[in-house]
C-alpha cells in the first residue's frame, strides 16, 4: 500500500499527522461515540458485553431510556436547549451507574446513547422482575432530578423499556445484543403508544366538553409597570396531564385536534374576559394564520362578547405557518377594517421574518422569550432587538419583549429603548378561571 504522505515536524521531533488521516480517525471515532454526550455507541460495547456475560455465566439486563420525543421539543425551544437537556439526561444516568448499581452487581461502564440510552446490567441470576425494578429506580431517580423537572416543564417524559440478553450458543452474540436491545426500545415505544391512546381519548372528552381554562398574563410599559393588556393562556383541567399548556397544543397538533382546541381556548378566553378585564384594557388571544380563512372564525366574534373588537389582540402563533402570505393578507385586512389589532408572536424566530413583518404590517411584535434570556450578556440578541426596534419604528407596530425572568434583563430592555413586556418578572399569570 502506498505510504501516507508525511506532514512536516512540529518541531518537537515529532511528524504532524496528515490532515486526512485526522478526518478519518475522527470520522471513526464519531461512530463509536456519541458526539453530544461522549458515550460509546453499540458497536464499541460489543465486546466488552461479550466478556460481561462470560463473566456472569447467563444473562445481562439492557434499560432503555427513551427520549424519542425531544424531535418536538427542538421544534419548539431549538437544537441548543435539547442537546443542553441531551447532556443532562446523560450526566443523571453516569451518576445513576456509579452510585445506585454500582453495589448491586457488574456495570457496563456507561449508558450509551443510540437514539436513545442503554443501560447494560449484569447480575448472577438477573431476572425480569429485577430489570423492572431498576427500571422504577431510574424513573424515579431523572424525576428526582434537576433534568426531571426541566423534562416536566417542557412536557416531555422518559420512556423506559428492559430485556435480557440471554447467552445461547445457537444464536450470533451480536444478534442476541441487538435483539434484546430493539425489544427493550419496542417496549418503550409500546408503553408510549398506550398511553397516547388514553390520552387521545381524554383529550377528545376535554374538547367535546369545552373543558378548558384560562390564565391571563399582564403585558406591561416597561417605564412605569401600567398594564396596557392582558394575554389568555389556556390550560386543560386541573389534575389531568393536560393542565399543562405544552403537553395540551403538542399533543392536540400530533393528534389532528389542533384547529378544535384553538377554537375552544378561544371561546372561553373570550368569555371569561368580558368579566376580567376592565379599564379599555387590550386582550390577546392565540390563533393560527388557516383560523382567518374560515367563515366561522369570525362567527366566534358576532355574539355579545362584553368586550369591543378594537380591544381585541389576534395574536398570529408558531403552531401553522403562513403558506400564501399576499392571500392570508387578504384575510387579515377584513378582520382589521372590523377594528380587530394583530400581532406577530416570536419576532425574530420561526416564520416571522423581514418580509412577513413588512407584508402584515402588524400592530404589535412579541420579541421571542430565546431572545430575552440573558440579553444584558449577549451583543448579538442586542442588535437583533435593536433592528426589530427600527423595523417596528417604520412599520407602526409596537414591540413586546416576552418572557422577562430578571430584573437584570428588564433593566437591559428598559435601557434599550423597549416599550412593553412580559414576563414572570413583572407578574406571573392569574389563576386559571
Amino acid at each position: 500500500m502506498e505510504d501516507l504522505p508525511r506532514q512536516p515536524s512540529d518541531g518537537a521531533g515529532e511528524p504532524q499527522v496528515p490532515l486526512r488521516v485526522r478526518a478519518e480517525l475522527l470520522r471513526y471515532r464519531n461512530l463509536l461515540f456519541d458526539r453530544l454526550t461522549d458515550l460509546p455507541t453499540l458497536p464499541l460495547a460489543l465486546e466488552q458485553l461479550r466478556k460481561l456475560l462470560d463473566e456472569v455465566g447467563d444473562s445481562i439486563g439492557v434499560i432503555c431510556v427513551d427520549l424519542s420525543r425531544t424531535r418536538g421539543l427542538e421544534n419548539s425551544f431549538g437544537w441548543q436547549s435539547t442537546d443542553q437537556l441531551i447532556e443532562n439526561l446523560a450526566r443523571v444516568l453516569k451518576v445513576f451507574n456509579r452510585e445506585v448499581l454500582a453495589d448491586r452487581g457488574r456495570l457496563y461502564e456507561e449508558a450509551i446513547r443510540t437514539g436513545s440510552f442503554f443501560i447494560f446490567h449484569a447480575l448472577p441470576g438477573l431476572t425480569t422482575e429485577r430489570l423492572r425494578e431498576i427500571a422504577e429506580l431510574i424513573e424515579e431517580f431523572i424525576n428526582l432530578s434537576t433534568v426531571g423537572r426541566e423534562l416536566s416543564d417542557a412536557a416531555l417524559e422518559v420512556k423506559i423499556g428492559y430485556s435480557l440478553i440471554v447467552a445461547d450458543p445457537l444464536i450470533r452474540f451480536e444478534r442476541l445484543v441487538y435483539q434484546s436491545v430493539r425489544e427493550a426500545k419496542e417496549m418503550a415505544v409500546d408503553a408510549e403508544k398506550r398511553e397516547e391512546l388514553l390520552q387521545d381519548r381524554e383529550l377528545a372528552q376535554i374538547i367535546a366538553g369545552e373543558r378548558i381554562k384560562t390564565r391571563f398574563q399582564p403585558i406591561m410599559y416597561i417605564s412605569d409597570l401600567s398594564v396596557l393588556g392582558y394575554e389568555a393562556l389556556s390550560v386543560g383541567p386541573p389534575d389531568t396531564v393536560f393542565e399543562n399548556a405544552e403537553r395540551l397544543f403538542s399533543f392536540a397538533a400530533h393528534t389532528g385536534f389542533s384547529q378544535s382546541l384553538d377554537r375552544i381556548c378561544l371561546r372561553h378566553a373570550v368569555s371569561v374576559a368580558g368579566v376580567q378585564i376592565e379599564n379599555g384594557e387590550l386582550l390577546f388571544l392565540n390563533t393560527t394564520p388557516h383560523n382567518f380563512a374560515d367563515p366561522s372564525f369570525r362567527a366566534d366574534f358576532e355574539s355579545d362578547l362584553g368586550l369591543s373588537k378594537d380591544r381585541i389582540v389576534l395574536e398570529l402563533t408558531e403552531r401553522s405557518t403562513i403558506g400564501d402570505l399576499r392571500s392570508f393578507r387578504r384575510y387579515l385586512e377584513v378582520f382589521k377594517s372590523e377594528g380587530f389589532k394583530i400581532a406577530i408572536d416570536d419576532a425574530g424566530a420561526g416564520y416571522s421574518s423581514l418580509n412577513t413583518i413588512i407584508e402584515l404590517q402588524p400592530d404589535f411584535l412579541k420579541f421571542d422569550r430565546a431572545m430575552v434570556t440573558r440579553i444584558q450578556e449577549n451583543r448579538i440578541k442586542q442588535e437583533l432587538l435593536t433592528t426589530l426596534l427600527e423595523l417596528a419604528d417604520r412599520t407602526g407596530s409596537r414591540v413586546i419583549a416576552e418572557g422577562i425572568e430578571t430584573a437584570e434583563e428588564l433593566e437591559a430592555l428598559r435601557e434599550m429603548g423597549v416599550e412593553l413586556g412580559q414576563g414572570y418578572h413583572l407578574s406571573k399569570p392569574t389563576q386559571p378561571y
